[in-house]
């Protein structure tokens, strides 16, 4: 759905905007333990929400009070992360994945779909390029992507000649 951390998640989601187009702004976090408190860079930023969670989201969203959070237990309590593993069996599931994974997770997604960086950098909160930019080490290169079609292509009958050329290069 979008970038956020969990405790971000959990704090408060202040308003659900849809025009120009839907995004949750995000203006405080709330750690397990701690009192809510700014996000990690003190700025509020705004992250588009998906189509496939829209509905999801908007019905979260009826009748609830601007001021109130979001995502919260069907009791209306906070959303503990304990209970939310619990919940979803997340040992389970999760392989040994954090719920913070998930969020590194939308950032690659985003990359390799082709949004901008400082775009996705906007949208993770980063304060540098650089730190949105690791996430690109991860997705390979065009030389990468390049090398590995060469490895998979189905006329490529193996050894070291290249298709077409019947020589061998040593």
């Amino acid at each position: 759905m979008s970038p956020r951390k969990y405790s971000e998640v959990v704090a408060q989601i202040t308003r659900v905007l849809e025009v120009p187009l839907p995004i949750l702004v995000v203006q405080r976090a709330e750690p397990e333990g701690v009192e809510i408190k700014s996000t990690k860079s003190g700025k509020t930023r705004r992250v588009p929400i998906a189509d496939r969670v829209l509905a999801l989201v908007r019905a979260m969203a009826v009748d609830r009070d601007p001021e109130a959070r979001l995502f919260v237990t069907e009791s209306g309590h906070q959303l503990h992360a304990t209970a939310f593993k619990r919940t979803l069996t997340w040992t389970t599931i999760a392989e040994g994945r954090r719920i913070h994974d998930l969020r590194h997770t939308a950032a690659c997604l985003w990359l390799a779909r082709g949004v901008d960086p400082v775009t996705v950098q906007a949208w993770m909160g980063h304060a540098s390029i650089a730190t949105t930019n690791l996430y690109l080490h991860h997705l390979g290169t065009s030389a990468d992507r390049a090398g590995l079609d060469r490895l998979n292509a189905r006329e490529h009958k193996g050894g070291t000649s290249q298709p077409g050329s019947g020589e061998s290069q040593a």
